[in-house]
């Protein structure tokens, strides 16, 4: 299934008012974060495009299934490096019109709203999300359509259907927002294998969130809010999943 995916990194330009080698060092981990994650997926997937420019990341190909797992790993890097990345996924494949350009002079004109409306999505919210199109999570749940609601998920544990899906898919991770008008990937929650995978020796708390909250002003302090409030949404429902499904 095609996508697009936009994110950028939040509070790059109050790293430049502090200083623009602390900006250039933060944008720095960001790319080798990113290319260390995407890099092989890209060389093994050529229908996949990955494209960096100064604090953004555009992310599209024709695999979303495969690509929400690399997408998660970016998350989980970066969060663990104290980057908070804000991103939206969409349904469509970005494709540009073909025009007439010089080796000096590069055009790129979107053939349809598919870029605008990952743009539009990302910043509907504050913190390091990663948002997931209604339409595009329909598609994703279409054969687990009781996991489009919270209460669906929590009420399918008894059908053999929904319970035989393993605790590490994706799909699992698919979520309504606190608001219920659009969805969200549920990043914190990884497996014990996920973490030794991506080196991660300590557990991410709400601590370290809570403490820069309260060192930064209200409008940057919201964005480690409700980054704090997205990990114990995972955390709820990881520990509800291991629950039901016996594992815990």
């Amino acid at each position: 299934m095609e996508f697009t995916y936009y994110g950028d990194l939040l509070g790059i330009s109050g790293y430049y008012r502090l200083d623009p080698r602390v900006a250039k060092e933060k944008l720095n981990q960001f790319y080798d974060i990113t290319f260390e994650s995407l890099s092989e997926y890209c060389q093994q997937n050529n229908m996949a495009t990955v494209q960096m420019f100064s604090d953004s990341l555009l992310f599209y190909g024709d695999d979303i299934a495969s690509a929400l797992e690399q997408l998660h790993s970016v998350y989980v890097r970066l969060i663990y490096k104290g980057l908070l990345l804000r991103g939206a996924v969409v349904k469509g494949k970005l494709q540009f019109e073909p025009r007439l350009t010089y080796d000096n002079y590069e055009k790129r004109l979107p053939q349809d709203d598919t870029l605008a409306r990952a743009m539009g999505l990302e910043n509907t919210k504050k913190g390091a999300r990663l948002l997931i199109e209604n339409q595009l999570a329909a598609e994703l749940l279409y054969e687990h359509q009781e996991w489009l609601t919270q209460e669906g998920y929590v009420m399918s544990f008894n059908n053999t259907h929904y319970a035989e899906v393993p605790e590490g898919s994706a799909l699992r991770r698919i979520s309504p927002t606190p608001e219920q008008d659009t969805y969200e990937y549920l990043y914190f929650w990884m497996s014990p294998e996920h973490k030794t995978f991506l080196n991660l020796s300590h557990e991410f708390t709400a601590r370290d969130l809570e403490v820069l909250k309260l060192m930064t002003s209200e409008s940057i302090g919201l964005h480690y809010r409700e980054t704090m409030e997205l990990l114990k949404r995972c955390r709820t429902r990881q520990k509800v999943t291991r629950e039901r499904l016996g594992h815990a």
